[in-house]
């Protein structure tokens, strides 16, 4: 360590040891001193003395400017080919940056601690007008910095760290280039509910005739129909967080005589069971509360209430739209089933038929 009264410690010497003896010489007699009230002295450093340990912390901080890097070329990798509706998506992305970012941080850090000098230095207070000697001074002093951080000794530190900045700093073109994606286009007026897919429930049981009693309620999902190679069919359960998020439907099996079908909608129901999105048309809401006297559906959200009996429409609260219907059937074996395939008319909130 070394310990300079009065102004900021310089370069002179070639090695840290002849720097803080140089340093020790003109330090004034009454200074601040090791062991009379002045900073404790820095424990010694293998790097100092030792030319070996010097070139390892070397390649030690090379080893995480690169490591910066390959977190990089990982953000941007996620980034256009990753599926963004899968769950790994965001937390590798996340991941990568955060490679990227610490990688760099952890090099620098490493860099200050392990390659640069560690002195202490005193300095009196002084007027807030510098004049020019003190200027030139501290020009002096910028450059003797630079000097200390060793970019003109370590090559391999300069390179590999203006490689990890440069491809650090070309994230900023990513958000730019995410404006050239495709558009959505028409893909959100569909779901996943085709012709044909059975209705199944979370826990993957399909739903049958009786399954569901009279006033009962049962959240279903699609059950994508899939032939295999031999003409058997199976179902592919669809209950994805993505799926979820536009094919969540309620089925209701009302009393008999009850439900009052809109014209063309007569066989869009069977024994009782009528089916309806679960996404609010008012902010895509569950809507998820039904009352068996009043056939009515609640959105908690905002109060939003439909009537199920006349088409789930809209008679309170922000919603301006009924619930689009599903149309369904049963099979030979009482499964329930799509009928015509997906809703007539985008789910989920209003401002789709209007966009």
């Amino acid at each position: 360590m070394r310990v300079v009264h009065g102004q900021h410690p310089h370069r002179h010497q070639a090695t840290p040891a002849g720097r803080r003896a140089a340093a020790a010489a003109r330090a004034p007699p009454g200074g601040p001193a090791p062991g009379r009230g002045g900073p404790p002295p820095p424990p010694p450093r293998a790097e100092d003395h030792d030319r070996r340990a010097e070139r390892r912390a070397e390649r030690v901080i090379a080893l995480w400017f690169m490591v910066s890097v390959v977190g990089t070329v990982g953000f941007v990798i996620t980034n256009f080919v990753g599926d963004k509706h899968k769950e790994y998506y965001t937390p590798c992305l996340g991941s990568a940056l955060g490679i990227a970012v610490g990688g760099l941080g952890i090099g620098l850090i490493l860099w200050a601690k392990r390659l640069m000098p560690h002195d202490h230095a005193v300095q009196e207070r002084h007027e807030f007008t510098s004049s020019k000697e003190e200027i030139a001074v501290t020009e002096a002093e910028v450059a003797d910095g630079f000097a200390d951080t060793g970019l003109t000794r370590f090559p391999l530190l300069r390179r590999t760290l203006l490689g990890a900045s440069t491809v650090l700093g070309g994230l900023v073109v990513v958000p730019l280039l995410n404006l050239t994606n495709a558009k959505p286009g028409k893909k959100l007026d569909h779901t996943s509910w085709v012709k044909g897919a059975r209705l199944v429930t979370e826990e993957g049981r399909y739903v049958k005739l009786g399954d569901v009693s009279i006033g009962g309620i049962e959240t279903v999902f699609p059950a994508v129909p899939v032939t295999g190679a031999s003409g058997q069919v199976s179902y592919d359960a669809k209950t994805d967080v993505q799926t979820k998020a536009d094919s969540t439907t309620i089925l209701i099996r009302l009393p008999p005589g009850v439900d009052r079908p809109r014209k063309g909608r007569e066989n869009w129901s069977v024994d009782g069971h009528v089916a309806y999105s679960k996404i609010c048309s008012h902010a895509g809401c569950p809507v998820s509360l039904y009352e068996q006297q009043t056939h009515h559906l609640l959105c908690p959200c905002h109060q939003s209430v439909f009537d199920v009996l006349d088409g789930c429409r809209a008679i309170f609260g922000p919603a301006s739209r009924s619930l689009p219907q599903l149309a369904i059937a049963a099979d030979a074996e009482g499964y329930l089933y799509a009928r015509n395939g997906d809703y007539d008319e985008p789910v989920g909130a209003a401002f789709w038929e209007r966009s």
